[in-house]
């Protein structure tokens, strides 16, 4: 093997250790949960990119046979310039979700009428596109809806008299969509009801209720 093909594959190795290392860690950070148990919001972390310099020595040694022998040693600070010795830096850029392609966003507005709630939803992408005829699912999330009752006094808040009139719309031109949700008789006044609507990858939570407009 050439010097050079051995600092080539060298390097190599350790850029690809690097940048599988900085994967992993963003991989972890994205196992934390969204949501408490109480279904508030919890930070999010990123790592937008990482900054690197390495310094080495490269030392050849020939051995008895008359074969070469490479060393990489790492460089020490009180090395003179006139040994062999090099340093390369840079940066790993993390890709954004989606490869760097415009993602889905989902926004949400609430109106209000008696038990009723309409729930507007508007999805477009990251790029700021409307997106036309875009399916959105909608669930009652009723694990988080429980933990904020309780966390607002009320035991058992009776869900079962929660009613999305469809659980699945479809957005129109304007990168609009509309359902409706009734909150029954049944349901106690201090209820806290938490709906996830949901876009490819995109989820967002709406939080209604009775004292909730």
């Amino acid at each position: 093997m050439s010097e050079g093909q051995f600092i080539a594959d060298t390097l190599e190795s350790l850029l690809a250790g690097m940048a599988e290392s900085l994967r992993d860690a963003q991989e972890e950070l994205n196992t934390l949960a969204p949501l408490d148990s109480y279904g508030r919001p919890m930070p999010q972390y990123r790592i937008p990119h990482l900054d690197f310099e390495i310094g080495f020595e490269l030392k050849s040694e020939t051995t008895p046979s008359g074969g070469i022998r490479f060393k990489f040693l790492a460089l020490k600070q009180e090395q003179s310039s006139r040994e062999v010795a090099s340093r390369i830096s840079g940066r790993f850029i993390a890709v954004p979700p989606g490869e760097g392609m415009p993602v889905p966003r989902l926004e949400a507005e609430v109106e209000s009428q008696g038990a009723k709630r309409t729930l507007v939803l508007q999805a477009s992408t990251s790029a700021g596109q409307l997106l036309q005829g875009a399916e959105i699912e909608l669930n009652l999330d009723r694990e988080a809806s429980l933990g904020l009752s309780q966390a607002a006094g009320v035991a058992t808040p009776r869900l079962a008299a929660v009613q999305l009139t469809r659980a699945l719309v479809q957005t129109d031109e304007s990168g609009e969509a509309r359902a409706e949700v009734t909150l029954g008789p049944a349901l106690q006044t201090k209820a806290v009801i938490v709906l996830v609507a949901e876009l490819g990858a995109e989820r967002l939570r709406i939080v209604v209720g009775k004292e909730i407009a």
